[in-house]
């Protein structure tokens, strides 16, 4: 009995809260949690692809200034293969939550405009 009546007090405590929304993540609307999402995005958009591309610009430079020495040519191979990597990995980061909502419109739930970035 104890158990059941716990069981009833969590379903109705959680299902109150989450039978209101009509979208994931409405009750982060007009929050710090808002501005926190669009203002890591946004530096994660406005910082991460410059840096990326110096990154490429400054490793593509090493590799043609290394004139046939293979430790140097090596070192800037790899420094151009982790530049890349970050470029892959800011893209994803600005692509992902898109690719989750398309996704989550497909599935049967979707997600607040207020914590969907760009």
């Amino acid at each position: 009995m104890r158990q059941t009546t716990q069981l009833l007090l969590l379903l109705t405590l959680f299902a109150g809260s989450a039978m209101g929304q009509t979208d994931v993540g409405n009750i982060y609307c007009d929050t710090a949690v808002e501005d926190g999402v669009n203002v890591v995005f946004g530096a994660l958009a406005g910082l991460g692809l410059p840096a990326t591309m110096v990154f490429v610009g400054r490793s593509g430079l090493s590799y043609m200034r290394a004139s046939g020495n293979p430790n140097q040519q090596n070192e800037a191979r790899r420094d151009l293969i982790l530049s890349l990597v970050g470029l892959g990995v800011v893209v994803l980061a600005i692509v992902a939550p898109e690719l989750i909502t398309k996704f989550g419109d497909n599935v049967g739930f979707g997600f607040s405009d207020c914590v969907t970035p760009f």
